[in-house]
């Protein structure tokens, strides 16, 4: 799945950074330098998710 704008909140930090976090889900969220790499990151966070969730829904 990729991110949308409408999925995300993309924030800077006060040391220059940048957070993002899903909009629908604040336990996925990321930090980077730029924006580019916390939306990066962020997508990576998502993916690990999901694929977390998969797990679970297999183990249950």
């Amino acid at each position: 799945m990729r991110l949308k704008k409408e999925d995300y909140i993309l924030e800077r930090t006060t040391d220059g950074g940048y957070y993002a976090y899903l909009s629908y889900n604040m336990q996925c969220s990321a930090y980077g330098d730029t924006p580019e790499e916390a939306l990066e990151y962020l997508q990576d966070s998502m993916n690990e998710y999901i694929s977390d969730m998969y797990l679970v829904e297999d183990y249950v």
